[in-house]
């Protein structure tokens, strides 16, 4: 009986081992990613222009974005569809980074702003 009770008390002693190791490590990768979030970061943007002829190329256009942005802007690549991708040249925190993107996003010759970064699929 009392080999019964050791082999249980065992089971139950790596039973609650096991389960309260993903939690530590769940709490870890949410203090990872609250850590990230709340460090500044270099951020690229992809600006689409309402005219595909208006090309941020130009050096005043540039400096234009960057006065209307509030934030010096380096103009990257092109993209496919008419996109193109600029970098804030300091890095920025979330909310400065939502305030360069909704001041360029009020420009009349701007269709879209939006962050560039990799989005994954995620199946469930």
């Amino acid at each position: 009986m009392q080999h019964l009770i050791l082999i249980l008390l065992l089971i139950s002693l790596i039973t609650i081992a096991a389960c309260s190791r993903p939690a530590a490590r769940i709490s870890a990768d949410h203090a990872q990613a609250q850590s990230f979030a709340e460090t500044p970061m270099a951020v690229q943007l992809i600006i689409k222009f309402r005219d595909s002829g208006n090309g941020p190329f130009r050096d005043d256009l540039v400096q234009e974005l960057s006065r209307d942005a509030g934030a010096a802007l380096i103009y990257v690549r092109p993209m496919s569809g008419g996109a193109h991708v600029f970098r804030l040249q300091k890095s920025s925190d979330a909310d400065r980074l939502q305030e360069v993107i909704r001041r360029l996003g009020k420009r009349a010759d701007v269709e879209y702003v939006e962050e560039d970064r990799i989005m994954r699929h995620q199946m469930r």
